[in-house]
């Protein structure tokens, strides 16, 4: 990996070719090896990323257990489909999260998605099941749900519904799903229910996960 931008040797190769067999594509070769540390940043915004987290992540990140989770995540088949990064605030889970989108910005060929793929939980809670962001949040290949546990739950139930409409449809279409959240198991059984943990639980033997974190806070 390029320690400058830590663009992936995948992509480097991948431009190395085209400038090798002369595919008539410098400015795209120029584009993909010399994309800057802020051309990466600002995909990473577009998509939701908070800025904060961003600057982490372009400082270094720690090698904490959630990244290495994450890491090994990255490698799953597409049954795989979900990793529940639990525990405690200040373990680096929200961290974790991001650097998986930010590899995935890597690794695209071209220029990356726009599309919102990071959401906190409290936002998903505000978007009706009737609005175009619903469908959007469905149709990301990738998608990481960060705190969740921390929103308001009505007494409808109307945020449950939406999340298990939600986790149902990536769930069904082998879709990429990280979420972060200071619950335990069993307290996030029991508040989303059986069927939205059965449908994480799905792909545990593939290699997704609901792991929770303890430790000192790296916030300390």
């Amino acid at each position: 990996m390029d320690s400058a931008t830590g663009i992936s040797k995948r992509v480097l190769d991948f431009a190395e070719k085209i400038k090798e067999e002369g595919w008539g594509c410098e400015d795209d070769v120029y584009s993909i090896k010399e994309r800057s540390t802020s051309d990466l940043s600002t995909y990473a915004l577009k998509q939701g990323m908070p800025q904060r987290i961003i600057d982490t992540i372009i400082g270094g990140c720690s090698d904490t257990p959630a990244m290495q989770a994450v890491s090994k995540f990255l490698e799953a088949p597409r049954e795989g489909w979900c990793l529940v990064l639990g525990g405690p605030k200040g373990l680096g889970k929200s961290t974790a999260a991001a650097y998986y989108l930010w590899k995935k910005i890597l690794d695209s060929e071209g220029e990356p998605s726009s599309k919102m793929r990071w959401w906190t939980a409290a936002r998903v809670s505000r978007v009706s099941s009737y609005n175009q962001e619903l469908e959007k949040m469905m149709q990301v290949s990738v998608m990481v749900i960060d705190d969740l546990g921390v929103e308001y739950m009505d007494k409808n139930g109307h945020f449950s519904h939406r999340l298990d409409e939600l986790i149902d449809d990536r769930y069904s279409n082998y879709k990429k799903t990280i979420i972060t959240t200071n619950l335990n198991k069993k307290d996030f059984q029991a508040r989303y229910g059986n069927r939205v943990t059965d449908r994480i639980r799905e792909g545990f033997k593939h290699g997704g996960d609901y792991l929770e974190f303890n430790g000192r806070s790296l916030r300390a």
